[in-house]
């Protein structure tokens, strides 16, 4: 697993998806099969935000890339329709994020992870 502190991708190609405009657009984080890439060189080492990464990692490893991505966009559009097109809701209630975000404080969780247990979210 690599780290890269993409600045410039993350607010200019992410951007395009974040709720928030201006010099805030564009996600902290983002987990692409073999990197993790950092809109800011400090989120590197935050352990929070890089156990969430590595959740979706193990996300990946059960899915493959190839129904990881099908899956977490069909959930997103979904999620559009459910929501009324409110963005951040919709992004906030993906299967797969739901599971990362509500354990990425918990460090242990990816140990004891129970397969395909987002689908139980």
């Amino acid at each position: 697993m690599k780290l890269i502190h993409a600045n410039w991708y993350m607010k200019n190609i992410t951007g395009l998806f974040s709720k928030d405009k201006g010099a805030n657009r564009g996600f902290t984080a983002q987990y692409a099969v073999f990197w993790i890439f950092f809109k800011d060189k400090k989120d590197m080492t935050n352990q929070v935000l890089l156990n969430h990464e590595l959740i979706h990692h193990e996300q990946v490893k059960e899915l493959t890339p190839f129904l990881f991505l099908p899956v977490y966009l069909g959930n997103y559009v979904i999620n559009l329709f459910r929501y009324k097109f409110d963005t951040d809701k919709a992004y906030r209630n993906i299967l797969l994020e739901k599971e990362a975000y509500q354990n990425e404080n918990n460090h242990t969780y990816r140990r004891n992870r129970k397969r395909y247990a987002w689908l139980f979210k």
